[in-house]
């Protein structure tokens, strides 16, 4: 029979086949975030296998371990986990819903909105209101903008009157731009030297679009459109 410490320890160098089997012979298992660990450095398939084998055996995933597991796991029974955490009523944060929300498919959001309103965590609120802002801007007539060769914006009003309308939304303007390409930044550049968090394998960035990273790994393979929470910088 395989202990739970020898699969912990070891599962990660065997063939999907030997971890399938050994997964089954499991009579005891560990805590929930040990079992999300074990699940990150398997493949889809026996990560998968691993959650239902807990599953079985009584282990109750928190919504933090569901999150770290839709982010760096295998994702084929974090809906199911979401599901049973929020009919045990266990309490969600905006971090937790943020993350699955970036995690998973939209066609799982409406689970998500209810989980949010239910428990009055408020996040689509304010996601929501962010939309609408962005929404009411687009609405703005840009024939009441300035013309671009008037140059009286370029100079400083001495003259003690408060900044009309078209004023006060050109700054929002300025500001708004400022604040999106900072937060469009990205973290890491093409070339530079970075590991998967999963499972420590090493690559360099080939390619940055939106946010998402492309890798080509030191063995020859592919990964891509990583978020940056799933990379992280090495020196090696």
């Amino acid at each position: 029979m395989t202990t739970w410490k020898d699969f912990y320890d070891n599962s990660s160098e065997w063939a999907d086949s030997t971890v399938l089997s050994r997964i089954s012979s499991l009579k005891e298992i560990g805590p929930a975030e040990e079992v999300v660990k074990a699940s990150e450095y398997l493949s889809e398939k026996c990560g998968n296998a691993l959650i239902r084998k807990a599953r079985a055996l009584g282990v109750v995933f928190a919504p933090d371990d569901i999150a770290e597991l839709a982010e760096y796991g295998p994702q084929g029974e974090v809906v199911n986990l979401i599901r049973i955490a929020f009919e045990k009523r266990l309490t969600f944060t905006q971090e937790n819903i943020d993350t699955l929300c970036a995690c998973l498919p939209q066609e799982d959001e409406p689970l998500l909105r209810k989980i949010d309103r239910v428990q009055m965590i408020g996040f689509f609120d304010e996601l929501d209101g962010e939309e609408d802002d962005e929404d009411a801007l687009e609405e703005y007539d840009e024939d009441d903008e300035p013309d671009e060769y008037d140059d009286s914006y370029d100079y400083a009003d001495t003259s003690g009157k408060k900044p009309g309308f078209l004023e006060r939304l050109g700054i929002f303007f300025m500001v708004s731009d400022a604040s999106k390409k900072r937060k469009q930044s990205p973290k890491y550049r093409i070339g530079d030297r970075v590991r998967l968090r999963s499972n420590r394998q090493a690559g360099y960035i080939v390619d940055v679009n939106n946010g998402r990273y492309d890798v080509r790994l030191d063995d020859g393979s592919f990964r891509d459109s990583l978020s940056e929470t799933q990379i992280e910088r090495s020196l090696f």
